[in-house]
């Protein structure tokens, strides 16, 4: 709730808001989100709606809202993400340049210099993802991203198993994955950019952080047992190299492997 009013006030600032669809879904909060939410929707009935998903974890709340909606091209930021003002008219004009492109991040500006840079990305440079690759760890980030509703249909839509609310992070990452092997491009582009007001500072990001690594493990892990094994492999070392050379631990990436077969175990028996 800190931030919801804010991120709220920025959307309805964006150039040309009262003609885009707005679905905002709340996840089961209990301190008065979902009737902020409502508040702001009677603006604009007509193409703005809140809705509630119960069900844990914000891959089943992005998979409500992307069944609420209608448009081609679905944009995802958090609630604690203030969109520039040309926000969905900066992605509108980078699909529009390629029906190729299923998927991409932006930019995401710290909105407090004091609070951690865990989760953003300054770039101003566009990187272009092939299809049929495996994306790597942190190329899409859900505080700020889009995808053509086609593609997230030829992936399988969200992993509902993974996401906050659930044990493992990298909901994001998953279902791009599954987009590029699906067959669709996918790009970082530094135009569309939001400022990202999490509030975490260093003791709370390192924490975060060992949640993000147990997700990659389990990722990781679900993309072990595909056709896309031998890839996988060449992806884990690449990453556990990264996590060495930075001085990170490794053993959250294991961690979370054995916890995400672990889980899957424990749903075949049951």
């Amino acid at each position: 709730m800190r931030t919801v009013g804010k991120c709220l006030d920025h959307i309805r600032s964006m150039d040309g808001a009262a003609a885009i669809e707005v679905v905002l879904v709340d996840n089961g909060s209990t301190d008065g989100t979902f009737a902020a939410m409502q508040e702001f929707c009677r603006a604009n009935p007509n193409l703005w709606r809140a809705i509630q998903e119960t069900r844990p974890g914000n891959s089943a709340g992005r998979n409500t809202g992307i069944m609420a909606s209608s448009g081609g091209v679905i944009l995802f930021i958090d609630d604690d993400c203030y969109p520039d003002r040309d926000f969905a008219s900066a992605w509108k004009t980078v699909f529009a340049q390629d029906p190729r492109l299923g998927f991409g991040s932006g930019r995401i500006l710290p909105y407090d210099a004091l609070q951690s840079p865990l989760g953003c990305n300054t770039s101003t440079t566009i990187q272009i993802l092939t299809s049929s690759t495996f994306v790597q760890r942190g190329f899409i980030q859900g505080s700020n991203m889009a995808f053509r509703r086609q593609c997230l249909i030829d992936a399988g839509m969200f992993d509902a198993r993974f996401g906050a609310g659930t044990p493992f992070a990298g909901e994001e990452w998953e279902v791009a994955v599954r987009s590029s092997y699906a067959g669709w491009t996918g790009g970082y582009f530094p135009q569309p950019s939001v400022a990202h007001d999490h509030g975490r500072f260093d003791d709370e990001a390192f924490v975060r952080g060992h949640y993000y690594d147990i997700g990659a493990g389990a990722v990781y892990a679900k993309h072990l047992l595909t056709a896309h094994a031998p890839t996988t492999i060449v992806e884990i070392a690449r990453d556990i190299r990264r996590q060495i050379r930075k001085g990170a631990a490794v053993g959250p990436l294991f961690g979370g492997a054995m916890q995400y077969y672990s889980t899957m175990l424990r749903q075949a028996r049951s």
